[in-house]
């Protein structure tokens, strides 16, 4: 490999330990949002988005929410004030995403959630609860509850989101010559440093909505 080379993954390597660091506060359900914030989060180059909701994708890359009044974010769930004082829960299967407080939050899987990489390609992670029954006969049935996580990234080109592996991102790493020889082994930690690497090759470009 030449020096040139690996100077560049030196370099990629040390801005990722403190991302891979402040990730392992990022996707717990309670309290992952103020963790994020200790952390440091993701950076926008720059790019100034207006705090809104975007209905749709289109809205998101042109930068022109179509939802500008006062909102929130509690959790996962968004909930805008109403014309008294009340707050009412958003339906956010039928949003694309927000930006709130120098952060964009991305629609998925009945939640919103913030995104802790920000380039070309936006990455997230979705939390649920799965409940099961654990049939007793003596006791009677108890009832178990697993948090699952999955982690997942969207392409801000064509609108497509992907479960983040090493075989859905080989394709973007493979464009770039520095990159498509990464050797990943299907490591999560591995996979995440590749697309660190990609994103800061392929910074997010948003479209004028004038």
């Amino acid at each position: 490999m030449k020096r040139k080379e690996i100077d560049m993954f030196a370099r990629i390597a040390a801005l990722c330990c403190v991302f891979l660091v402040s990730l392992q506060f990022g996707f717990a359900q309670e309290g992952w949002e103020n963790a994020e914030d200790r952390a440091g989060g993701a950076q926008l180059n720059n790019i100034q988005l207006q705090e809104g909701i975007y209905r749709t994708f289109d809205e998101f890359k042109t930068n022109s929410p179509s939802i500008t009044v006062e909102f929130e974010i509690r959790a996962k769930h968004l909930f805008l004030k109403d014309t008294g004082s009340t707050w009412v829960r958003v339906n956010e299967n039928k949003i694309w995403g927000c930006f709130k407080n120098g952060k964009i939050y991305v629609s998925k899987d009945e939640g919103v959630w913030r995104c802790v990489n920000v380039g070309r390609l936006l990455q997230f992670a979705t939390v649920k609860i799965q409940r099961y029954v654990d049939p007793n006969f003596m006791y009677g049935s108890n009832v178990h509850e697993q948090q699952i996580t999955k982690q997942y990234f969207l392409d801000t080109e064509t609108a497509q989101v992907f479960d983040l592996n090493h075989r859905n991102l080989a394709p973007y790493a493979a464009q770039e010559p520095n990159l498509k020889h990464f050797k990943s082994k299907n490591k999560m930690a591995q996979t995440i440093l590749m697309l660190k690497a990609y994103n800061e090759l392929n910074p997010l470009i948003l479209n004028s909505n004038e």
